[in-house]
């Protein structure tokens, strides 16, 4: 029989106050029931219990005068509703830190990270390792639990009020870090410092340990039980998608669907995967709902790239700001009535975009590594081109030039950070005849952030970098008009670094650099002799049976700042280049999202189009609905195509000189599914 994680699930989340422990769990039941949801999770124990405990350093909850835990499991089983335990062992109260307090965590001066009466517990510490451990001896040996979620795993270095605490400087931390490298804790987040850079790879390394012997130990106990947790020994995954209010503006629209990406090449498609869409805006606001269009937008961007919808409360589900559940309960309905489409949908993208996760944390210049992947992510999705992302450890696999040939393309924005296994992955995929494509650096940085051999990615199509330009306000990008989307224009604005580099003999250029010019006075605005180089702006060489193309600039990141449509056209136009044509395109893309993925057992084509045209800077109204929407579909063999949203039927006509088939879609709302049945 299968698990029931393998399955297509629509999950509530209920996160329960103390106050909580009156609820009615017949009607809590009834209300997710009516929601459709096949899941819930509900709090179980950690910070506090939420049954008859008798661990005496755990904490029950003070307002509980029954088994409550015992009690909704009954009532949702009856339901046909799987309860997923809520754990939250990364906090105790007082009662436990009186008791161990090197559990926890403390800042340099040895202060507890304390925040309204609970303390952070440490990852090298007794809470996670013992506590925790008997917490999940004593619930699971109890109750018919479904499956388990932690909350707050890990490394925390502020609170809820985003206020710093620093590092963990209790003694476990400081003979743990000692033991793995020989240093010092270090005394500031400063990623430029190697003892920072060292404290990272720390952090990453005892926070899997701890997943994994967390994992080893539910199952020890209860291997039917289902484990959520934030690496690859999963059998499902759980992220979350939020606003928050400090975050810089406007927020990234993309989030829902950029987490939906993430998680599919973390389980290669094997796992399932859902993102708690949080009900309320942010944590100070709990009970301020979110309007419904925006709701419907990131719930649409999860179900386009494969995701369960999944939705979270603060408290019960009877909430005082009721505004956009009739919306979210729309795409629980459309997600029920077709169940059997998304219980196996696989990518059938050709194009996948790399992120570079270690990027993130080690790349010396803050944020650089994010706008970078962002602005190609959003240049890809505005063109109306379907793609995946591809997460950097995959590459370290040693199947992974096998398992990602399904991709013509991978483009490389932001990844400065590498490891030597990564580079071996990426070069063996291109070897095989993949086509790689690399904007500004690659792997100048090893894993861990300190300095690496820039031509560790053989691929390159180039034999050493030369120096790097810094600073390139002021110049362009010589190009022949039309050469990039068609685009009436000789030249492409160029800021930030250009990196010079000696082209392998073999390679192939595009462009030319025009040397930063004087831009004031108006007078004296023109290049001196000229201002053309010899410098390439796109260079291209084969590499075993593939491809690869280096852009010395960065056209992500200034896609991602200023939203030229040269930037989007160059990115789109060398995704695309391969000889396969793609298999579907948006033929005006507009503010689209198109994917594209196979049902596993039909061989039907689902193609999702997501919606943005309600979404302005922070705010979401009702999506306009679009007319005649078109999209192009290389080698259809069919003749019929069905849309789902907005029921209808569809015949796809004559294809062109090229194979390519027109489909006009005609009307797409917040978003819209159209099948393509397998005479494909």
């Amino acid at each position: 029989m299968t698990e029931w994680w393998h399955q297509p699930q629509r999950i509530v989340q209920t996160n329960l106050r103390l106050i909580d422990a009156s609820l009615d769990p017949d009607d809590v039941a009834d209300r997710l029931s009516a929601m459709g949801a096949t899941a819930m999770l509900f709090n179980i124990g950690g910070i506090f219990a939420w049954y008859p405990t008798e661990l005496p350093l755990q904490a029950p909850n003070p307002f509980l005068d029954r088994d409550l835990v015992g009690a909704m499991i009954e009532a949702a089983h009856r339901r046909n509703i799987r309860v997923i335990g809520r754990y939250d062992l990364s906090k105790g109260t007082a009662v436990a830190y009186d008791a161990h307090p090197e559990w926890f965590c403390h800042d340099a001066g040895g202060r507890p990270f304390e925040y309204n009466g609970t303390y952070q517990a440490c990852v090298n510490g007794g809470w996670y390792h013992e506590q925790g451990i008997g917490v999940l001896r004593e619930t699971l040996g109890r109750y018919a639990i479904d499956g388990l979620f932690f909350n707050m795993f890990g490394y925390l270095t502020t609170d809820y009020s985003y206020r710093p605490y620093g590092l963990c400087h209790c003694e476990n931390c400081r003979r743990a870090f000692r033991d793995f490298s020989g240093l010092a804790l270090p005394e500031k987040e400063d990623r430029s410092y190697p003892a920072y850079r060292a404290y990272l790879q720390f952090q990453q390394k005892t926070s899997t340990a701890l997943a994994d012997e967390i994992y080893t130990a539910v199952k020890a106990i209860r291997p039917d039980v289902g484990v959520s947790n934030m690496g690859r020994k999963s059998d499902f995954f759980r992220g979350e998608v939020n606003r928050r209010i400090d975050r810089a503006r406007p927020e990234w629209a993309y989030l829902s669907g950029e987490e939906a990406r993430n998680f599919r090449s973390l389980g290669d498609g094997a796992v399932r995967y859902s993102s708690a869409l949080t009900h309320f805006v942010d944590f100070p606001w709990r009970y301020s709902a979110e309007n419904g269009p925006a709701q419907v937008l990131r719930l649409a961007q999860q179900l386009a790239n494969g995701a369960d919808p999944h939705y979270y409360f603060m408290g019960t589900p009877d909430q005082p700001d009721r505004k956009p559940l009739p919306a979210v309960k729309s795409i629980f309905d459309f997600h029920r009535e077709h169940e059997a489409l998304y219980a196996a949908l696989e990518t059938a993208a050709r194009v996948a975009l790399y992120n570079s996760r270690k990027s993130r944390p080690y790349d010396r210049r803050s944020g650089a590594a994010e706008e970078a992947f962002r602005g190609a992510y959003s240049a890809l999705l505005n063109a109306g081109i379907a793609f995946d992302t591809i997460l950097d450890n995959r590459a370290e696999e040693a199947d992974f030039a096998e398992t990602h040939a399904r991709y013509d393309t991978i483009i490389l924005a932001g990844a400065s950070c590498m490891s030597d296994a990564e580079a071996a992955g990426l070069d063996a995929y291109v070897r095989g005849g993949g086509r790689i494509v690399i904007i500004g650096e690659a792997g100048i940085y090893d894993a861990t952030g300190s300095d690496a051999d820039p031509t560790r990615l053989s691929c390159q199509p180039f034999d050493r970098i030369i120096e790097t330009r810094a600073d390139m306000r002021g110049g362009y990008l010589r190009v022949d008009s039309g050469s990039i989307g068609g685009l009436d224009t000789d030249v492409v604005m160029l800021d930030g670094p250009y990196h010079v580099v000696e082209p392998k003999t073999e390679a192939k250029t595009m462009g030319r650099l025009l040397m930063p010019q004087r831009f004031g006075p108006p007078e004296l605005c023109f290049p001196e002799d000229g201002g053309e180089s010899d410098l390439p702006g796109v260079i291209t060489a084969p590499f075993g049976a593939g491809e690869a193309v280096y852009l010395p600039w960065q056209a992500d990141r200034l896609f991602r700042r200023y939203g030229l449509s040269e930037y989007q056209s160059l990115i789109a136009d060398l995704a695309t280049a391969a000889e396969r044509p793609q298999a579907v395109r948006l033929e005006r893309p507009g503010r689209l999202e198109l994917t594209v993925q196979r049902h596993r057992k039909t061989g039907d084509l689902v193609i999702h189009i997501v919606n943005y045209s309600g979404q302005n800077d922070n705010c979401h109204d009702e999506a306009f609905p679009l007319l005649d929407t078109t999209i192009m579909i290389s080698n259809a063999r069919g003749n019929h195509a069905r849309t789902l949203v907005t029921p209808s039927e569809l015949v796809l006509p004559p294809a062109d000189d090229r194979g390519q088939r027109r489909l006009t879609i005609p009307k797409i709302g917040a978003f819209e599914v159209v099948v393509i049945p397998e005479e494909w």
